[in-house]
């Protein structure tokens, strides 16, 4: 199911011949494989990086964070996904971020990222959209970094349910979508990022991301392909 070298180099196609050669000569982009127990973990598709179903420039003023059509077509290719994963008994984990209106929001990433109201408790932003309302036996995570893992009790969730595999989507593919595969291959799991689930506000920080995971971290595959095998 993973992607092909070929079918990456569609994703980066300014790379120099001398890139290429070096991946074609290791053994960058080779795949793991997924494994049998896995978890469908869905990130940050909340109101303040979804912003509205227009095209981004439209909804910058209301949503600065947003990331627009692109982001509301990653979540509806999502939902089969999580459609799926519900009637195998596979585990569903939502993640948001959000923080106390006590804290001091300007640390780490969040200080680059600005907007820091449509991330505080209780904003609108940091509420899922209502499509996920379907998923009610989801675990939803609150986290406050861009992984997933970072400081929350993922990690101990999936463990208890002894899941060998992640399968990430969500956004955005450049920013917590990267930081939670990298953080779960680090943690050991096998890790897929459903390339068609995920969008960035930035086009080439997308494929710059989605191609440095095929190569080093994870599996990458479309939503289709896995449901296939699922």
């Amino acid at each position: 199911m993973n992607l092909s070298w070929e079918a990456m180099q569609e994703f980066v196609p300014e790379l120099p011949d001398s890139d290429r050669l070096l991946v074609e000569s290791t053994a960058y982009g080779t795949s793991r494989g997924l494994g049998d127990a896995p978890a469908i973990i869905l990130v940050d598709f909340q109101l303040a990086y979804l912003g509205r179903d227009v095209p981004i420039a439209e909804q910058l003023t209301e949503f600065p964070t947003g990331g627009g059509a692109a982001a509301w077509q990653a979540m509806r290719r999502a939902l089969p996904l999580a459609k799926a994963a519900e009637a195998a008994g596979i585990p569903l984990v939502l993640t948001r971020i959000a923080y106390p209106a006590d804290r001091d929001q300007t640390r780490g990433f969040a200080g680059k990222r600005g907007a820091s109201e449509l991330f505080t408790e209780g904003s609108p932003g940091t509420q899922f959209c209502a499509e996920l309302d379907q998923f009610a036996d989801a675990i939803r995570i609150r986290k406050e970094a861009a992984s997933a893992f970072h400081g929350t009790e993922l990690d101990d969730i999936l463990a208890e349910r002894k899941v060998d595999t992640v399968l990430v989507a969500g956004l955005s593919t450049s920013g917590c979508v990267r930081a939670t595969a990298v953080d779960a291959a680090s943690r050991g799991y096998r890790v897929g990022v459903l390339r068609d689930a995920t969008a960035d506000r930035v086009d080439l920080s997308r494929r710059v991301a989605l191609f440095d995971l095929w190569l080093k971290y994870a599996d990458v595959l479309d939503v289709d392909d896995y449901l296939k095998g699922l």
